[in-house]
């Protein structure tokens, strides 16, 4: 096993950062609403908010390389009697550009080439169908990755020799190496857009808000 003191960082995209250190990003669980334990450090936050802070800075990370756009199109509802305007998430001057496998972030890049909605596209992002907790389940999918490239423990375990359950562990090990890495650059990322872009800041949130909303599973 690796020696945490001599790991070196570990590839991580900004989006998986966010994920692994959610407590750095995302307010404390309420009695409401799905919690998510953060593997770093076993803290519970709300999924939704730590979804959103995942997806955005997924797309923020994509704009920052260069590999996406945001444009501000126009539309029409109502049978064309009312306009409407939409975020849309286009390719960038480096389209090219890869992004580990799995990611939100090469989900993005690749999506990017048809010039979606960025509420639209973030819905597949989330699921592929509605389910009680789209942000969980995204979540789900994101740690089966990061399992599969090393970073995470998947320990699986069957009851009644019929259902079986996945948990995932942050090894001290890859937590160390991780930690090389940091959040800050993640953290300094998400605070500008909001600060000095507010505008994008506001309607990004806003379509990944929409996006849960919808595929968000009714109890009925």
């Amino acid at each position: 096993m690796t020696n945490p003191q001599n790991a070196a960082p570990l590839v991580l995209t900004p989006s998986e950062r966010v994920l692994l250190f959610g407590d750095r990003f995302a307010r404390p669980a309420g009695m409401l609403g799905h919690g998510e334990v953060v593997l770093s450090s076993g803290t519970k936050v709300g999924a939704d908010d730590l979804a959103k802070a995942v997806i955005a800075a997924a797309y923020l990370a994509c704009e920052q390389a260069g590999a996406i756009r945001f444009e501000e199109r126009q539309g029409k509802a109502m049978f064309g009697l009312m306009k409407t305007n939409a975020l849309h998430v286009v390719p960038g001057e480096r389209a090219g550009m890869r992004w580990p496998g799995g990611s939100l972030e090469s989900w993005i890049v690749e999506g990017a080439q048809q010039q979606p909605k960025v509420n639209e596209f973030t819905q597949r992002l989330l699921c592929a169908s509605q389910e009680y907790s789209p942000s969980q389940e995204m979540f789900g999918r994101l740690k089966q990755v990061l399992a599969e490239r090393g970073v995470l423990h998947a320990d699986t375990k069957t009851t009644l020799k019929v259902f079986t359950s996945v948990s995932y562990i942050l090894p001290d090990f890859a937590r160390a190496a991780a930690e090389q890495g940091g959040t800050q650059h993640v953290q300094v990322m998400l605070d500008g857009t909001r600060q000095q872009r507010p505008r994008l800041w506001t309607d990004l949130i806003a379509a990944i808000e929409r996006a849960i909303n919808w595929m968000t599973a009714s109890g009925e």
